[in-house]
């Protein structure tokens, strides 16, 4: 063979130059398979950045909310008019904190949030908004590490965080001060989803232990967790798959003892649950606060609210702080209702062994939405935008993970995906932006209510009292009047009516008010109070004296009639010597 090299020729260039060919043929077939696996530069898919975004967007579709006030609806009994929030961390506050029941509610944690909030910031609103807003953030980014934990999807996990984060459907339970239940039970339960995790990866019984902690503390803070057990049983088909662990020999385990294992796992958040629905049915019953609509009423507005939602988070419009009970419900409309969610229930069974996400998803939707749905009906309205905190993360996990699926064979599909997730995101952050105006004040929250709603006679209230407190009395007495003739059995109207003629002097018509409120609801302190002040004007003593005593009766911790009790006595007394 004839060497291909000449005399005094090196072999050297030759191996340098074919090494460096195999070089650059491997990092040419790596960086094509990079693209061809669409897996985008470094700095693109590092979480880091992701959570930074994250926050910014939030941030930004919140500004502004620290120089809001509070709202005369729930802001005044949970923190403003509320003696035990309102001295702070004290060892008395914080002992009644978990033994009251006002509100008719049991959430220790809450009040001490709130506690805590007047002891860092006293009562200015903007550091009770601005703690609102850093845990909505935080709950956002803890959706986003348990979706990753689980999946192990960066950008179907990040878009879910992101709906969570701007959807306009949010706002009302971020803005609203007394809402802080919401964000502080969210936060617990995704800790508890996070922890739960843990256990289900590393089978410690260390992270389980936590997660019961957590759970526990949700519940503390608010008890529409009660549905969370069931999440986890959601959570161990997918994303977690559980039923596909095999046994030691290699052969597949059956699905039914799985899930008893699973179950019986499960027994102490199920035991937790059923102590927290009894104290909360007590609580709620007592407090006067669960109504006796008909049966198949509420059957038809829980079926219709589970379909309104479902359109309120596609096209968010009409939001209002309180969607008044309809006095007459569509029999068609609620049919019509009932047979979509047995067809999107039929259709996401049918596909849960190749679309796992999408029963999951819808499940979780239709159960952590269930304590509040309305099939017990507590309080007066129809539905309510603070409810879909937890249960909308259902949805957009239905989304996320089922578009990408369904345009799976596109040309274009991550450009298209890239640009329309942007769209969205944009979309919805400027229309939260929009929305978080109202909550502005009490005045433009119930303006925007009356706007958006009819017969709204709690709206008309409230702007009523807002009217009120500005001094601008004829302007509130249309409000309060046109709530009497929506609603004549409405209590509070007649009682503001009752304040309204106290303010012009004319007590006559003022006790007229009082006395038709009280006769509405008897266990009202504040008509006893309001009752005694008049007379108290009236140096009527006597009778000031055995309402502000009533007052006390029903409301032990009312600082106010303590207060004015002392007064009338004093009085009194000095007249009589």
């Amino acid at each position: 063979m004839i060497s291909k090299f000449g005399k005094g020729e090196s072999y050297l260039p030759f191996l340098l130059d074919d090494y460096m060919c195999r070089v650059l043929k491997h990092y040419r077939l790596i960086y094509k398979k990079n693209l061809d696996s669409s897996i985008k530069p470094p700095i693109f898919s590092r979480p880091l950045l992701i959570y930074l975004i994250l926050v910014y967007a939030t941030l930004n579709a919140y500004v502004g909310v620290t120089s809001f006030d509070f709202i005369n609806y729930d802001d005044r009994p949970y923190v403003t008019e509320n003696s035990h929030v309102r001295n702070g961390l004290a060892g008395d506050n914080i002992r009644w904190a978990l033994t009251a029941t006002k509100e008719s509610n049991w959430h220790p944690l809450t009040w001490i949030s709130h506690m805590a909030d007047v002891q860092l910031f006293g009562l200015n609103p903007a550091g009770h908004h601005f703690t609102n807003v850093v845990f909505h953030i935080i709950n956002a980014i803890l959706l986003l590490m348990v979706l990753m934990k689980m999946t192990g999807e960066l950008w179907k996990s990040s878009f879910v965080a992101f709906l969570f984060a701007l959807h306009p459907l949010h706002v009302e339970s971020v803005v609203w001060i007394a809402e802080r239940k919401d964000v502080l039970s969210t936060f617990f339960f995704l800790l508890t989803l996070l922890a739960y995790t843990g256990y289900c990866r590393k089978k410690s019984w260390k992270p389980y232990l936590l997660a019961v902690c957590f759970f526990i503390c949700g519940l503390m803070s608010k008890p529409m967790l009660v549905t969370l057990p069931f999440v986890l049983l959601l959570l161990d088909y997918w994303p977690l798959q559980r039923y596909r662990n095999t046994s030691a020999s290699g052969a597949s385990l059956r699905v039914v003892p799985l899930f008893y294992r699973f179950f019986i796992e499960k027994i102490p958040f199920f035991i937790l649950t059923i102590c927290s629905c009894i104290i909360t049915y007590i609580v709620q019953k007592n407090g006067g606060s669960v109504d006796s609509i008909p049966l198949l009423t509420r059957i038809e507005n829980a079926c219709l609210s589970y379909v309104t939602y479902i359109i309120k988070m596609v096209y968010p419009h009409g939001l209002a702080i309180l969607y008044p009970f309809p006095q007459t419900i569509s029999v068609w409309k609620a049919v019509a209702a009932a047979v979509f969610i047995l067809a999107v229930t039929v259709w996401s069974v049918c596909n849960i062994r190749k679309k796992p996400w999408l029963a999951v998803g819808w499940f979780w939707y239709l159960g952590t939405l269930a304590p509040v749905i309305g099939f017990i009906q507590v309080g007066v309205q129809a539905m309510a935008d603070r409810y879909t905190y937890i249960p909308l993360t259902g949805l957009f996990i239905m989304v996320a993970w089922e578009v990408p699926e369904m345009v799976r064979n596109w040309r274009y599909k991550a450009i298209s995906l890239s640009i329309s997730a942007t769209g969205i995101i944009i979309a919805l952050g400027i229309t939260t932006w929009g929305q978080v105006q109202y909550w502005k004040n009490s005045q433009t929250i119930f303006e925007h209510a009356l706007a958006v709603t009819s017969g709204n006679y709690v709206a008309h209230n409230n702007l009523g009292v807002s009217l009120l407190a500005q001094k601008k009395l004829d302007k509130a007495q249309e409000q309060f009047s046109e709530a009497i003739r929506i609603n004549p059995g409405y209590f509070f109207p007649r009682y503001n009516l009752g304040l309204l003629y106290y303010y012009k002097d004319n007590m006559k018509k003022a006790i007229e008010c009082y006395q038709q409120a009280m006769r509405m609801d008897p266990r009202y302190a504040d008509v006893y109070f309001s009752l005694g002040q008049v007379y108290y004007a009236e140096r009527k003593f006597d009778r000031a004296i055995a309402y502000y005593k009533t007052a006390l009766k029903l409301s032990p911790d009312s600082v106010d009639a303590r207060t004015m009790l002392h007064q009338a006595l004093k009085r009194k007394y000095s007249i009589r010597h």
